[in-house]
């Protein structure tokens, strides 16, 4: 029996202890964070682990070849120092027929997922209905995971059309006002995506994972920085992909706005979010321009049409919306108009009986 912290276990386990997660972590960044460091991102990114890596791992025990958790993280050595067109990946994985055989292809796939936090390929157990994926099929020669993941974010048309992200224009807002019902994502590609008819927005929320990938490439020392260096296109989650995510975390959940970071911390304790994703500021009123959004532009666009189409359905909507502050106070004065007159009316209906049962009870003294 393979010891708590060591990556002979079996790729299929749950509950892994934070050391374990600490050493896997640090391979798959080329990092040397220490327990300190490790444990104070999301208390050792419980929320990756939880929600994908461990998901992950446990749908494609069955059709993987790699067994243990080293030799998975052997793959995901494979695909970082790899990722190049020169079939390197290939010769080294293939078959004698020059062919990747089933299982390898199902390694590769789950390698790149819990490298990126993305659904890379397809694994045949696991099927989310309706969630997004990159179409990546193994082969280093004519499809390069880089460019399949640039293809797959980067919209090939970007709308031109001028809209406002004012303050207003929050996640806690798209449910009170709007009614669109957010669901967290681990899947980076369902990001800010609408579903079931424009009634639930997907937002991913592994900030902690995002910011990994960030020190990786910042670590002068890292053996993966300076791989990624020798490839002008290797790099996969690009610094500015990871930046303009966190900064629609920033527009959405903006932790220096007090209903924002209470309806946040509401529903990270509840669901085990990662709790880095509602703990930045807000954006200046020139960062909140569309046009500094690239990757998740049409994205935001879409959602913030949604979102002024709709109407309040509920007092409480009625309340927290003042997207149009006429239409706002005459709601609410016509509302304590008609409560005032209701109250009045009822106030002279009730006299009018005291007086009627006063009148008759003198009649009969």
């Amino acid at each position: 029996m393979s010891a708590p912290g060591s990556l002979q276990r079996g790729i299929a386990v749950t509950g892994l202890p934070i050391a374990l997660r600490q050493i896997i972590v640090n391979r798959i960044f080329a990092l040397n964070l220490s327990e300190k460091e490790f444990t104070s991102l999301d208390n050792g990114l419980s929320a990756y682990f939880n929600d994908w890596f461990e998901e992950q791992c446990e749908a494609a025990s069955g059709e993987v070849s790699a067994e243990t958790l080293e030799e998975l993280l052997d793959f995901v050595a494979y695909l970082q120092t790899t990722n190049s067109s020169d079939g390197a990946i290939a010769r080294k994985l293939s078959t004698s027929s020059g062919s990747f055989d089933a299982a390898t292809n199902a390694s590769l796939t789950l390698a790149a997922r819990i490298w990126l936090s993305i659904s890379v390929g397809s694994l045949s157990h696991y099927v989310t209905p309706g969630q997004d994926f990159v179409l990546w099929e193994n082969n280093w020669e004519h499809s390069k995971l880089s460019k399949a993941v640039h293809d797959t974010l980067w919209p090939k048309i970007q709308t031109t059309e001028k809209v406002k992200l004012p303050k207003v224009f929050t996640a806690a807002n798209l449910e009170t006002i709007a009614g669109i019902r957010i669901q967290w994502t681990s899947n980076l590609a369902d990001h800010l995506s609408l579903r079931d008819d424009d009634t639930k927005v997907m937002l991913f929320h592994q900030a902690s994972f995002l910011e990994l990938h960030q020190k990786s490439k910042q670590s002068a020392d890292s053996a993966l920085y300076q791989a990624f260096t020798n490839h002008d296109d290797s790099t996969i989650l690009r610094s500015d992909l990871i930046e303009e995510t966190i900064s629609t975390l920033r527009l959405l959940i903006p932790s220096n706005e007090p209903r924002s970071r209470k309806w946040f911390q509401k529903k990270q304790k509840k669901l085990g979010l990662d709790a880095k994703a509602g703990s930045y500021g807000s954006l200046s009123t020139s960062a909140r321009q569309i046009e500094n959004f690239h990757y998740w532009r049409d994205r935001l666009v879409v959602l913030k049409q949604t979102f002024d189409e709709s109407e309040p359905q509920t007092l409480r909507s009625w309340w927290y919306d003042d997207r149009r502050r006429v239409q706002w106070y005459t709601f609410w004065v016509a509302l304590l108009v008609l409560a005032l007159t209701i109250a009045f009316g009822l106030i002279q209906s009730i006299s009018g009986i005291v007086q009627a049962w006063a009148s008759v009870k003198g009649l009969h003294t």
